[in-house]
């Protein structure tokens, strides 16, 4: 009879050492696999998006422009990222629109303070009736300058001018080129 009291305990003390084994193994398993790590995944996509957005961009009480995009995302470091394009109005003092931007996609860089627009880009001074095409323009609001180091075209009156890298103000009321080329309009006046 204590044979079978043996048996009997023994049996049941197994049981249990069983399923702590069972359940610890995959543990110290996936604890020494290199290929899992156990550190933190940290999220960098956007915190929020809007849709159907307007920024308006003022300084010292004065509308200075207007961002109009589907979508915006925004992440926390502040950047922002414009992924289906945007349209910017500049205005005159008066709040007169001077001149408006249009691009197929932007992202805005906090640290730089800098907008970085991309595609099919049109910029148009509606006071000078010129027009700039490029497909690359940085915008500084801060200084409200934009510049770009890629081709572009610009239409006025009478004239193309392409050329490569720009430099303007964001209302395109000065702009210069740096390596300009272009067609012009020379009225002649009779005199030779």
């Amino acid at each position: 009879m204590k044979h079978s009291r043996k048996a009997t305990f023994g049996l049941h003390l197994r049981w249990p050492f069983c399923l702590l084994i069972l359940f610890i193994l995959p543990v110290f398993w996936a604890c020494s696999n290199k290929n899992n790590s156990l550190e933190p995944q940290i999220y960098d996509g956007p915190t929020s998006t809007l849709t159907d957005a307007v920024i308006w961009h003022s300084d010292s009480a004065r509308i200075k422009a207007k961002i109009v995009a589907a979508k915006i995302l925004n992440f926390q470091n502040e950047d922002r990222e414009v992924p289906d394009g945007l349209y910017i109005e500049f205005y005159t003092l008066t709040g007169a629109i001077k001149a408006t931007l249009k691009a197929d996609y932007a992202y805005y860089t906090e640290e730089l303070k800098r907008w970085k627009a991309q595609g099919n880009i049109i910029v148009h001074n509606v006071e000078n009736d010129e027009t700039l095409y490029t497909e690359e323009l940085l915008w500084f609001p801060e200084t409200a300058d934009v510049s770009t180091k890629k081709f572009v075209k610009i239409e006025r009156p009478g004239e193309i001018v392409t050329g490569t890298g720009l430099h303007a103000k964001q209302d395109f009321s000065t702009w210069t080129i740096d390596s300009p080329e272009g067609t012009f309009e020379i009225e002649d006046d009779g005199t030779n």
